[in-house]
C-alpha cells in the first residue's frame, strides 16, 4: 500500500502489508490504514475458524468498524465502542445464519489518531505498539491463555512462546453476543510511531527486532522488511504489519474529557448488545457540551422535583401578591 500525506494539520505517513505466510494456504488476516475523515485509523483483525472463514470474519471486522466510524463523529470514544459492539453482533449473526461459516471469529486491534490523542480498542492477541524515540511499548495486552498465565506469574515470557496453548485466545468478535473490549488512549507526539500486526510477526520478532526495524526506516521500508524477515523464519501464521508514523500534530479542543487514571492501563468493559457497556465507556470518556455537563451535575436526577417546587413557589408568590 502506498504512502500518502493528507492537507490536515495533523498529519501521518503510513503503510501495511499482509501476507499468507510460509505455511498456511490461505490469508485469514486483514487490515486497513490511512485516512477516515478528519482522523487517521490503524486496524488489523486476524481471523479463525477454518478455511474460507476466518477470512470473512475479520474481512467483516475492518470493513464494519470503517462503516460504522463514519457515522459518528462527534465522540470517538463512544464511535469505537460501538464499531465493535455492531461488528460482534453482525459477525455472530452472520455465523448462526451461514451454518457453514459456525465458529468463526477474530481479533481486531485498532488505532484511531484524533489530533493529539490517540484511541486504542483491542479484542483478542493482534498488538499495537508505541514507539517513540529509542524505546517500545507494548500498548495492549494479549487477550490469550498463555498471556494470562504470565501476568499471573505462572508462565515466563520464554515459556509463553513455546507452549502447546500458545494460539489460544480468551476473547475474540464474533464468538458470543458479548465481548471484551481494552479501550485506552495515549498522548499523540511528533515522531511516534505506531505499529500494529497479527500474532504471525510478534511470536518470531522481539521488541528489540521491531523497535530497531521501524525506527531506523521509512514507513513502507519497514513495514516490507518485518513482513520479510517474518517470512525468512517459516512465518507458521499469517503475517500482517502496519505503521502509522506521525508528522505533525496540531492540538485541537476535544468535545471529550480523559480519564484522570494512568493512560497506560486499559479500560475493560463487556460490550453487550444492550448499551449499557457503551454508557461505561462514555462516562470514562465523558463529553464536554454543555447539556453532557448538565447530566453529570449532583441535582440533575431531582431536576423534575426542583423544577415542580420552584413552579409551587411561584405559585404561591403570585397568588400572595394578587391577595395584597
Amino acid at each position: 500500500m502506498p504512502v500518502l500525506q493528507n492537507q490536515h494539520e495533523t498529519r501521518a505517513v503510513f503503510s501495511g502489508i499482509s501476507e499468507t505466510g510460509s505455511v498456511r494456504s490461505i490469508n485469514q488476516d486483514s487490515f486497513f490504514v490511512g485516512e477516515l475523515d478528519s482522523y487517521y485509523l490503524a486496524a488489523v483483525a486476524d481471523g479463525m475458524g477454518g478455511h474460507k472463514t476466518g477470512e470473512v470474519a475479520s474481512q467483516k471486522a475492518i470493513e464494519i468498524l470503517r462503516r460504522e466510524l463514519l457515522k459518528r463523529k462527534n465522540h470517538p470514544p463512544t464511535a469505537l465502542a460501538k464499531a465493535v459492539q455492531a461488528a460482534n453482533l453482525e459477525i455472530y449473526d452472520y455465523a448462526h445464519e451461514n451454518p457453514e461459516h459456525e465458529g468463526m471469529g477474530t481479533t481486531l486491534t485498532t488505532v484511531l489518531i484524533d489530533d493529539q490523542i490517540g484511541l486504542i480498542g483491542h479484542v483478542g492477541d493482534s498488538r499495537a505498539y508505541l514507539i517513540r524515540n529509542d524505546s517500545i511499548r507494548q500498548l495492549t495486552y494479549d487477550h490469550s491463555w498463555v498471556a494470562e498465565r504470565v501476568r499471573q506469574g505462572i508462565l515466563s515470557e520464554q515459556e509463553a512462546k513455546k507452549h502447546r496453548l500458545r494460539n489460544v485466545i480468551t476473547n475474540a468478535l464474533g464468538s458470543t453476543p458479548e465481548v471484551k473490549l481494552d479501550i485506552l488512549h495515549f498522548n499523540v507526539e511528533v515522531g511516534d510511531k505506531i505499529l500494529l500486526c497479527s500474532d504471525g510477526v510478534s511470536m518470531l520478532l522481539s521488541d528489540e527486532q521491531l523497535l530497531d526495524t521501524v525506527n531506523s526506516h521509512h514507513a513502507i521500508e519497514a513495514v516490507q522488511l518485518l513482513i520479510g524477515e517474518a517470512n525468512s523464519r517459516g512465518s507458521p501464521d499469517n503475517i500482517t504489519a502496519v505503521i502509522l508514523e506521525i508528522e505533525n500534530i496540531v492540538e485541537q479542543n476535544k468535545h471529550y474529557a480523559l480519564p484522570s487514571e494512568n493512560s497506560a492501563e486499559p479500560q475493560s468493559v463487556t460490550i453487550s448488545p444492550t448499551m449499557t457497556g457503551i454508557k461505561m465507556i462514555e462516562d470514562v470518556y465523558p463529553r464536554q457540551d454543555a447539556v453532557s455537563k448538565m447530566k453529570r451535575q449532583a441535582w440533575y436526577p431531582y431536576r423534575l422535583w426542583l423544577l415542580g417546587s420552584l413552579y409551587l413557589l411561584l405559585l404561591i408568590v403570585i397568588f400572595a401578591a394578587l391577595k395584597h
